[in-house]
């Protein structure tokens, strides 16, 4: 993606235009430094069991439905 300026809307608008709600907060949050540090450290803590990424989850409000 070509490196936008903070004020420029319209090319942001256009590549997020055929996002989905979901998709662009996957994106937002793909982006988000906080995010990605958080994921890292959860990620280098081995053999995580199914708690602590609840607990990942809730912090960053991910919600992961059902299939069926």
């Amino acid at each position: 993606m070509p490196t936008i300026r903070p004020w420029d809307a319209a090319p942001l608008r256009r590549a997020y235009a055929g996002l989905d709600p979901a998709s662009l907060a996957q994106e937002w949050l793909r982006h988000n430094p906080a995010y990605r540090r958080d994921h890292a450290a959860t990620m280098t803590m081995g053999e995580v069991d199914a708690e602590v990424w609840r607990a990942f989850a809730r912090r960053w409000g991910l919600r992961f439905p059902c299939r069926p």
